[in-house]
């Protein structure tokens, strides 16, 4: 997959939404699959930008 724009937080909140009402997932189980699936293992790999904008959406959808 490539990601040559930043994504912000809201497409994060988005994709999030969508893996746990079409997986059926907790919101945990959500951000392991992203690591997995979207990171690759690596929150870094895409670099500080999207990992601030995951961690961002993660903080939003949690409270």
């Amino acid at each position: 997959m490539k990601h040559a724009n930043v994504q912000n937080a809201d497409y994060f909140k988005t994709y999030l939404s969508l893996v746990m009402e079409r997986r059926e997932l907790t919101l945990q189980e959500a951000i392991d699959f992203m690591m997995v699936s979207y990171f690759y293992h690596n929150l870094e790999l895409y670099g500080v930008k999207p990992k601030e904008q995951f961690e961002l959406a993660i903080q939003q959808l949690s409270a």
